[in-house]
């Protein structure tokens, strides 16, 4: 990295020491980096915050609070901010424990300049990687989570906390309420998004350990558990032990998202659901609200899918009623945002549904043969869904509510063919 680049990196050094935290200054300066320095933790510990975009030079041994303990309280400000680690010549093991638990890496004393600065370059363009990931996240959620009432302003939050820790979790839900486009998007976000996403439904599953097998032989990135709670016992328990060994040993080949309905308390209490099973998934777990109990989002998902169907359709966004979205946001949406996705979507080819009574009437004229227009949109819809999911028949009907079967009859009307939306090898 030259000088100029250096001239950039921000680094805070910690140690109870004034002379060794000077001659480090020096160093780090005549390299061109902005060296901050303290002889106090505690001082150390409220300047840094997750904006923070450098890295921390931090010495293993302090009197008032150990690196140990300033290392775990750093990384309770952000897990990801890059931590390294002054060691003396006797203390590599404390040193590789510190590693263990967070530290980017560890130096000994009495440093090598070379490795010291290339070390600390390091750590810094880690931490610019992770920093634009992280506004990567932020748009992404804001673009894909539309709405602004409190709960889904939580989910997005909630999204952004997690999505780049490789952690299994769970989301819960009633039906419709976009448990799997959830998924989709925390695969999307998470540190497996090159590789390929399979949802396995869990009913009437027998063998768990040779769909795992096939999941690492296939290098699936997320897998996702559809009803979990339709697995044997000892399944459940093989599967959970299996994850949280992987856990452990720092193995994970993928993440697994579990997608249950919602009283998941009330699946332990009846025994469908093992203790062991639901401790380990619900660490992390998302509770999606019913789209009734959301309704400030109600009109801006209803805009959002409209303008999604119009853009796919090639058409001009309708207009649309005052009165009639009087009547959206009047609606339970027993449903959810999948009946009001519909309904959106039946509105850009000029087709109102009123939800209050199950009756369909047209109030704007469409741009072109209405057959010709539902027919395409039928098709494009089903094309997206087969994308969404590559190719997973079973997915696709599930997604759009329609029996397989029919689901096929519509494929062959429309000539699509499942194969060749799979992922190519």
């Amino acid at each position: 990295m030259t000088q100029s680049h250096m001239h950039d990196i921000d680094v805070l050094l910690i140690d109870d020491d004034e002379d060794i935290l000077e001659s480090y200054r020096h160093l780090l300066n005549l390299a061109g980096m902005v060296a901050r320095v303290t002889d106090s933790p505690e001082k150390a510990l409220s300047f840094l915050t997750p904006e923070w975009q450098g890295a921390v030079v931090l010495d293993i041994y302090m009197p008032a609070m150990n690196g140990m303990e300033v290392l775990e309280r750093i990384k309770q400000i952000d897990s990801r901010i890059p931590v390294i680690m002054i060691t003396g010549h006797g203390d590599i093991p404390l040193a590789v424990e510190a590693v263990k638990k967070g530290a980017y890496d560890f130096i000994e004393k009495p440093i090598n300049p070379p490795a010291f600065l290339e070390l600390v370059s390091k750590a810094h363009k880690e931490r610019q990687s992770i920093l634009s990931l992280r506004n990567a996240i932020i748009s992404t959620t804001q673009e894909r989570l539309v709405g602004d009432s409190a709960q889904i302003t939580a989910i997005r939050k909630q999204v952004q906390q997690i999505a780049d820790i490789d952690k299994d979790l769970m989301i819960e839900g009633e039906m419709g309420t976009g448990r799997h486009l959830l998924a989709q998007l925390l695969h999307e976000l998470s540190p497996h998004s090159d590789k390929a996403v399979q949802t396995v439904d869990c009913q009437n599953l027998s063998d768990i350990k040779q769909v795992i097998a096939q999941i690492e032989a296939d290098e699936v990135g997320t897998l996702i558990l559809r009803s979990p709670y339709d697995l044997s016992s000892e399944a459940q328990r093989w599967l959970s032990s299996y994850l949280l060994d992987m856990e452990r040993q720092g193995k994970r080949y993928f993440r697994t998202i579990a997608i249950l309905e919602n009283n998941t308390q009330k699946l332990v209490t009846e025994g469908r659901l093992i203790p062991e099973f639901y401790y380990y998934f619900s660490q992390i777990t998302f509770s999606l609200p019913p789209l009734s109990a959301r309704r400030p989002d109600i009109i801006p998902l209803f805009r959002a899918f409209l303008r999604q169907s119009a853009q796919r359709l090639g058409i001009v966004v309708p207009k649309i009623d005052r009165n009639y979205l009087d009547i959206l946001k009047r609606y339970d949406w027993p449903g959810n945002i999948r009946e009001l996705r519909n309904v959106a979507e039946l509105y850009a080819v000029g087709i109102v549904k009123m939800v209050d009574s199950e009756q369909h009437r047209a109030i704007i004229p469409p741009e072109g043969p209405l057959d010709n227009l539902v027919d395409e949109y039928e098709r494009r819809l089903i094309e997206d869904a087969l994308y969404l999911f590559a190719g997973r028949v079973s997915d696709v009907a599930d997604y759009l509510g329609i029996p397989r079967k029919k689901l096929y009859l519509r494929m062959k009307k429309h000539e699509l063919d499942k194969d060749s939306y799979k992922p190519k090898v």
